[in-house]
């Protein structure tokens, strides 16, 4: 089975806060790593390959300097990483990302499976996997705990994490799992893998490259945008609090509701 996996670079912690005074976050000026929820699609990927053969491929879009952390996925043992790089993708929300992405991935072709990271830990909407499977035109799953099994390359069996339950899931491939974090614990790689991903060649694609329609693209393309990050206002301030402490938790419930103006300290109006 070929495999392709989707991830992103993210800026550090401390180069989001300092962004805070600024009109967005921008990656060109800023410390990149790799976005941690998607170790856990490249690790899924890896096993697959490990167990039954097939490629991995790893498709990022990002400026020119996310080569050096893609160098950090080839050292796990992916078969080819391909950049998705140029002026015109800067500034690209969910939407725009997804179609960039699902560009690329026609381009290289031949994939039964397309996996993404849970989320972004940068902006944490979970939008582009479910996005991305609608511009291929193939079905998807989200919060994926399990790939248990697949069929002939025809289908799969995974399992679904939901709030209060998990569910099992046939659907047919080729197709999209957005993989739940903790679903696996991704490798380390080895010291061989780190002397190859030094020389490991990095396909670098832009806009001519994938044939796309300049107005879906980056900015342009784009119905949301970032105007700035920074921390919520309230968590610059301290608010006084009142712990509640009473043996009995009828009580407990008859304060916390009288200090919401629910009812009585007693609770009348609650409590038969």
């Amino acid at each position: 089975m070929n495999i392709a996996v989707c991830v992103k670079q993210v800026m550090l912690q401390e180069m989001a806060d300092e962004s805070k005074e600024t009109d967005g976050a921008s990656r060109e000026a800023s410390q990149l790593v790799n976005n941690a929820n998607d170790y856990y699609a490249v690790e899924e990927a890896l096993k697959w390959k490990d167990r039954y053969g097939g490629t991995v491929t790893c498709l990022s879009m990002g400026p020119e300097k996310c080569q050096e952390q893609l160098r950090d996925i080839a050292a796990l043992g992916v078969d080819r990483i391909v950049l998705l790089s140029g002026r015109e993708f800067a500034g690209a929300d969910t939407l725009a990302t997804s179609y960039t992405l699902a560009a690329g991935i026609r381009k290289l072709g031949g994939f039964q499976l397309v996996l993404t990271g849970e989320q972004s830990l940068d902006g944490e909407t979970g939008q582009v996997g479910p996005s991305l499977a609608e511009q291929l035109g193939i079905v998807h799953v989200a919060n994926v705990s399990e790939i248990c099994s697949a069929q002939d390359d025809r289908e799969m069996v995974v399992k679904r994490e939901l709030e209060d339950r998990e569910v099992t899931i046939k659907l047919p491939l080729p197709a999209l799992l957005c993989i739940r974090k903790h679903i696996n614990q991704p490798r380390i790689p080895s010291v061989v893998g780190l002397m190859k991903a030094k020389t490991a060649q990095i396909t670098v694609w832009g806009p001519d490259d994938l044939g796309i329609e300049p107005g879906r693209v980056g900015l342009s393309g784009s119905p949301t945008r970032v105007v700035g990050v920074y921390h919520p206002a309230g968590k610059e301030r301290k608010a006084d609090g009142e712990i509640v402490r009473y043996a009995d938790n009828r009580q407990c419930a008859a304060r916390i509701l009288s200090k919401i103006g629910a009812c009585d300290d007693k609770g009348t109006g609650v409590f038969t």
